[in-house]
């Protein structure tokens, strides 16, 4: 069993990541408080607007937890479009940095409940309270998956079905769920050794943004540049676009493909 952090661990904190503040701190205690996490364990990843902690819940399985940088100006700035024509941030006004990353973080687990509950193959969410987000942990023991970019298509063992499955799963981001993602790459993409798993939420905007066509056309060429443009990107983009107008009834075939007026994207 662990314990919960509390204010005089903060030095603990310290040694874990020397980033994670007081304010941090106690964001974590309340999580564990609310039983989302029992025990954090140590950080596994860094990024220029998160670092990533792993830890483990009461159940003894593995969950990051994804912690937003208070963070400079440029990355506000970058952020506001995805914010303001969203019409779940209407009205919204960012009164300070923290307030940014709070509502920043916030509309990740937004998405990202939204895709799961979609059927998009991405990671489990389980919570969050101010900057931090607690999500399921893909990898193996305490190592976390590749990244596609990291990976390659040369470390990929069958490249056609990881193909077919990131098409999938774009698919259901865009017609099953009502999300483009924004910031769809391969750096953004984990790779379990057999299948894709989309992350990284916090760009997503609901159909219906200012620039939804704008960043799903972006997402629709960074991935098929990955796989070397097996289709073209405005063919795939256009198909998506025509299914996403559907209003019909949307099944879903024993592969996992959306079937829209009875057939697949691909044939």
């Amino acid at each position: 069993m662990g314990r919960f952090r509390t204010e005089r661990d903060s030095d603990y904190f310290k040694v874990v990541d020397d980033a994670i503040n007081a304010y941090t701190w106690a964001a974590v205690v309340k999580l564990q408080e609310r039983k989302v996490v029992e025990e954090v364990l140590g950080p596994v990843g860094q990024g220029k607007e998160a670092k990533l902690v792993l830890a483990r819940r009461g159940d003894g399985t593995y969950a990051v937890l994804k912690i937003f940088y208070p963070v400079p100006v440029r990355f506000v700035k970058s952020r506001y479009s995805y914010l303001l024509g969203d019409p779940r941030f209407r009205g919204l006004k960012i009164s300070d940095q923290l307030h940014l990353v709070e509502t920043w973080c916030r509309k990740e687990f937004g998405n990202l409940s939204r895709a799961y509950s979609a059927g998009v193959r991405v990671p489990r969410p389980y919570g969050f309270y101010r900057n931090v987000l607690v999500m399921q942990f893909i990898g193996v023991g305490r190592n976390p998956a590749p990244l596609l970019a990291e990976v390659g298509l040369e470390g990929i063992d069958d490249v056609d079905h990881v193909f077919y499955e990131v098409v999938k799963n774009l698919e259901k981001t865009y017609v099953a769920a009502g999300l483009v993602h924004g910031d769809l790459s391969p750096f953004n993409v984990l790779y379990d050794g057999e299948n894709p798993w989309f992350i990284d939420w916090g760009s997503a905007v609901r159909r219906g943004h200012p620039k939804e066509l704008e960043y799903l056309r972006r997402d629709v060429e960074r991935v098929l540049e990955f796989f070397g443009n097996p289709l073209p990107p405005h063919e795939l983009f256009k198909r998506l676009v025509e299914r996403g107008a559907w209003r019909g009834r949307v099944d879903v075939d024993e592969e996992g493909w959306l079937l829209v007026g009875g057939r697949r994207l691909l044939e």
